[in-house]
C-alpha cells in the first residue's frame, strides 16, 4: 500500500507542468508589478515630455519688449479692477440716494419701491444669517424663514416711506451741486467717465492678446509662413489709425474745452492745456478741503451744504486770501472770485468758481483727455504684439496658450532658453 501511494505521487508529479514550479505567488506578482511600474514611470514621463510640444523660443532681442508688455498687462489688469469697483460704487450710490431722497408724492412710487427692495434684502440676509447661526439644518425651513422675512421687509416699506427723505436729499444735493463731484458733473458724470475708462482699458488689454474684434478669415486660409506679414501690416494700420484719432481728439479738446486757437502750433496747444489742467487740479484740491469741512454736518446731521449761516462773503474772501489763489491767478482774477463790497455779510455758497468758468463740469474736459491716452495706448499695445509675434514670443493662433501676467517676469525668456 505504501508503495502504491509512492507510485501515485510520482505519477502526479510527472503530470504537473514544469513551469508551474517557476510561477510566482500572487503577492510576489503584485510586488513585481509595482516595481516594474515604478521603474517604467520615469521613462514614461520622459517619453511624454519628449513628445510634448516644446515651449515657444523667442528671439533674445525681443525679451525687453516682452517684459514691457507683461508689465503693462499687469498694471492695466489691476487698474481695470479698481475702476470697475469705483464704477459699481458710484452707480449704487447714485441709485440708492435717488431712491431714499425721492419726495413723498402720490404719483411717485420710486421711493416706496426702493425701500421695499432694501427692506427685503436686509431682512432676508438677516434671516439667512440667523438660521445659519441657529444651526437649522433643514434647508426647506431656512428657505421659508428667509422668504417670510423678505416679504415682511417689502410689506413694511410704506411705514417708513418718509424716514430720512430730507437727510438723504441734503446729501444728494451736496454731492451734485456743492462738492468736488460737481466739478465732474456729479455722481452721474463720474459713472459716465468711469464707463469710458473701462472701455479703453479693456480695449488695450484685448489688443495686447489679439482678442480685440478683427476679421481673421484671411489669416485662417493663408499659408503659415505668410501670416506674420499680414499680421504686421494690420498692426501698423491699426496703430496709425489709433495715433491719428488720438491726435484728432487732442486737437478738438484743446480748442473746444481749453479755449486754444485753431491755428496755434501743437506745442502752444500742449502748453495751454497743461497750464489750464494744473489750475483745475489746484481748484479740485481746494474744493476737497472745503468738502472735508462740511462733510460731517451734511452726512451725519443732514444739514444743507448751502445753509446761509455756514459761510458769508467776509469768510469767503478770507479763505481765498489764505488758500493761495494769488499764486495761481492774477489780482484781477482773484478779485472777480471774491464777494463784492457791501456783500460781506450776505450768505456765500462755498464752492470754487474759476474766472469765466462755471464750477459744474469744469473737469469734464480734463477727463476727456483719457480718449487721447487710451487710443495711443491701444496703438502701442498693437505694435508690441506685432513685435512679439515676429520675434516668436507670441503666436498667431487664436487658441494658443500664453503666459499669464501673474507669472514670473522672466517666464518667456526661461521658456526660450529651455527650448534651445
Amino acid at each position: 500500500m505504501a508503495g502504491e501511494r509512492d507510485d501515485e505521487a510520482e505519477v502526479g508529479d510527472e503530470k504537473k507542468d514544469p513551469a508551474e514550479g517557476e510561477r510566482p505567488t500572487e503577492s510576489e506578482a503584485s510586488a513585481s508589478t509595482e516595481k516594474g511600474e515604478a521603474e517604467d514611470g520615469p521613462s514614461r514621463e520622459e517619453g511624454a515630455k519628449t513628445h510634448a510640444e516644446p515651449p515657444r523660443a523667442g528671439a533674445a532681442w525681443a525679451r525687453p519688449f516682452a517684459r514691457v508688455e507683461r508689465a503693462l498687462t499687469w498694471f492695466e489688469s489691476r487698474l481695470l479692477f479698481v475702476v470697475l469697483l469705483a464704477l459699481v460704487f458710484s452707480l449704487v450710490s447714485w441709485i440708492s440716494l435717488r431712491g431714499l431722497a425721492a419726495p413723498v408724492q402720490a404719483d411717485n412710487a420710486a421711493g416706496t419701491v426702493f425701500r421695499a427692495l432694501l427692506g427685503a434684502a436686509i431682512l432676508g440676509a438677516l434671516a439667512r444669517f440667523g438660521t445659519a447661526r441657529a444651526k437649522i439644518d433643514d434647508e426647506t425651513k431656512r428657505a421659508i424663514v428667509t422668504i417670510v422675512a423678505m416679504a415682511i421687509g417689502a410689506g413694511i416699506a410704506p411705514a417708513w416711506r418718509k424716514v430720512g427723505v430730507e437727510h438723504f436729499d441734503a446729501i444728494l444735493n451736496w454731492l451734485q451741486e456743492g462738492s468736488a463731484l460737481t466739478l465732474v458733473g456729479g455722481l452721474r458724470g463720474v459713472a459716465t467717465r468711469l464707463t469710458l475708462l473701462v472701455a479703453l482699458i479693456g480695449g488695450s488689454l484685448a489688443a495686447a492678446r489679439s482678442k480685440h474684434i478683427n476679421i481673421d478669415v484671411v489669416l485662417r486660409f493663408m499659408q503659415p509662413k505668410l501670416r506674420p506679414f499680414v499680421h504686421i501690416a494690420g498692426a501698423v494700420a491699426t496703430a496709425v489709425v489709433c495715433f491719428t484719432a488720438g491726435f484728432g481728439f487732442f486737437d478738438y479738446i484743446s480748442i473746444e474745452g481749453f479755449g486754444q486757437r485753431k491755428d496755434a502750433p501743437l506745442a502752444e496747444k500742449v502748453s495751454g492745456v497743461a497750464r489750464t489742467s494744473s489750475l483745475h487740479v489746484f481748484v479740485l484740491r481746494k474744493q476737497l478741503a472745503l468738502d472735508l469741512r462740511v462733510m460731517p454736518s451734511v452726512v451725519f446731521k443732514g444739514a444743507r451744504w448751502d445753509d446761509p449761516s455756514r459761510m458769508n462773503g467776509r469768510a469767503w474772501n478770507t479763505w481765498l486770501d489764505e488758500a493761495g489763489f494769488a499764486e495761481h491767478f492774477t489780482a484781477e482774477e482773484v478779485t472777480s472770485m471774491k464777494a463784492p463790497p457791501g456783500a460781506e455779510d450776505e450768505p456765500r455758497v462755498a464752492i470754487v468758481n474759476l474766472p469765466g468758468e462755471s464750477a459744474r463740469g469744469v473737469l469734464v474736459h480734463d477727463m476727456n483727455l483719457m480718449w487721447v491716452v487710451g487710443l495711443w495706448m491701444i496703438g502701442l499695445r498693437v505694435l508690441l504684439r506685432a513685435l512679439l509675434v515676429v520675434s516668436g514670443h507670441a503666436s498667431l493662433e487664436p487658441d494658443a496658450e500664453e503666459p499669464d501676467e501673474d507669472d514670473a517676469p522672466d517666464a518667456t525668456a526661461a521658456a526660450g532658453e529651455g527650448a534651445q
